[in-house]
């Protein structure tokens, strides 16, 4: 309880700093635009759990809905711009086929005829450094709609962090897929229950720390 405590904590005074971070940088500001790939493989964890398939998941393009759309924070040479992001998200999701879950894409938001249709939209998408490590937030909120409708609505946060080894831009964007990869554990777990039709908690917070246990 008191290492939750201590690491919130941390994670409450390095936010404030990060979101200052971000609010601060703009495309006035010195800076390139970084690649926003999706990477399975910049994890903290290769633990994957992998879970018997029980319905087909249909991922739609995740809408970016944060309030700054162009840069992801700041590193040593000014802003790092990104533009929309949607499509590194949705990518990250289509990854829940290392679950065990069966993926495709769709546009439609009709009721599925089978399975569960997931729609996002990306709230929060950051990073920001403390002395010697880059951190970074993701949050989202999903709309999971069955055959029947919507289902439930859900909101995930997660964060991520990592050596800062040579101050590389790059550096920034693992740390990102870092914090989307500690997610995805949480979104998998969820779909086992979702598909049976039954809820969920409303909220889920991920870090290393809890992906590690799983």
């Amino acid at each position: 309880m008191k290492k939750n405590v201590l690491i919130s904590s941390c994670l409450g005074a390095a936010l404030m700093l990060g979101m200052a971070s971000v609010a601060s940088a703009t495309s006035t500001d010195y800076g390139s635009k970084v690649d926003m790939k999706y990477d399975r493989g910049a994890r903290e964890t290769y633990a994957l759990q992998p879970y018997q398939s029980t319905c087909p998941v249909h991922i739609v393009l995740t809408e970016d809905a944060r309030q700054n759309k162009e840069t992801i924070g700041q590193s040593g040479s000014g802003a790092l711009l990104t533009g929309d992001i949607g499509r590194w998200v949705a990518d990250g999701l289509i990854a829940l086929k290392d679950y065990g879950y069966v993926v495709d894409e769709t546009s439609s938001l009709d009721p599925p005829a089978a399975g569960i249709t997931v729609k996002t939209s990306l709230t929060r998408a950051y990073t920001w450094h403390l002395s010697v490590k880059i951190f970074s937030m993701v949050a989202l909120k999903a709309q999971f709609i069955d055959r029947n409708g919507v289902l439930q609505e859900k909101y995930y946060r997660a964060h991520g962090d990592k050596s800062n080894m040579w101050g590389a831009d790059s550096e920034y964007v693992t740390t990102m897929n870092y914090g989307l990869n500690n997610l995805l554990p949480a979104v998998a777990r969820d779909l086992q229950s979702l598909c049976k039709g039954q809820k969920v908690d409303a909220y889920t917070y991920s870090g290393p720390e809890e992906v590690t246990k799983k």
